[in-house]
């Protein structure tokens, strides 16, 4: 059985992203390569990624990403060197717009799924502190992008927050590892 989320959130627009985007979120259980993890430089960054508990800063280090499914969507756990980084995705289904909901602490992302030729876009469209909206001008941005180069599927992801700047930071490269069907 195939993992269905990103094709729930985009229906047809799905199958024009390149293959080797399309087979990662369709048969990989796991998926392993490497990454380049970065932190901001403020003092303001460091404790917001101590009290989230984010990967420290690292260079070409082993990633392992696996695929979970929870109720409505996966449960991403990221491995940066072995560093745990965990986040809900779940399919939205209130908005007018192909939308992903990311659990993430404290904070609920309504990100916008825009797929094309290239790869996959994500954009945060609502932020959410616990149940309370946070001002577009006031939340914090997560902008993803999925590619494929050489050959492979690249993944970028960039955070930052208002008045301190870059947050957090990674890319890189996964290949799958274990399929759906091997599970």
């Amino acid at each position: 059985m195939t993992r269905t989320l990103y094709q729930s959130i985009l229906g047809a627009d799905f199958d024009q992203v390149p293959r080797e985007i399309r087979e990662m979120h369709s048969f990989a259980r796991v998926a392993r390569g490497k990454a380049d993890v970065s932190r901001g430089e403020t003092m303001a960054a460091g404790l917001i990624c101590s009290l989230a508990r984010l990967p420290e800063a690292s260079k070409d280090v082993v990633v392992e990403t696996t695929f979970a499914p929870i109720d409505g969507g996966e449960r991403w756990t990221r491995r940066f060197d072995g560093q745990p980084f965990q986040t809900d995705m779940i399919a939205g289904t209130d908005e007018a717009f192909p939308c992903m909901v990311e659990r993430l602490g404290p904070f609920t992302f309504k990100m916008r799924v825009t797929a094309s030729e290239e790869g996959i876009d994500l954009a945060p469209e609502k932020v959410f502190l616990g149940p309370l909206p946070v001002p577009m001008v006031l939340a914090p941005t997560a902008i993803g992008h999925e590619r494929v180069r050489d050959g492979r599927y690249r993944f970028s992801v960039e955070v930052t927050f208002p008045l301190i700047g870059k947050v957090f930071g990674y890319d890189g490269w996964l290949e799958p590892a274990e399929l759906v069907a091997e599970t």
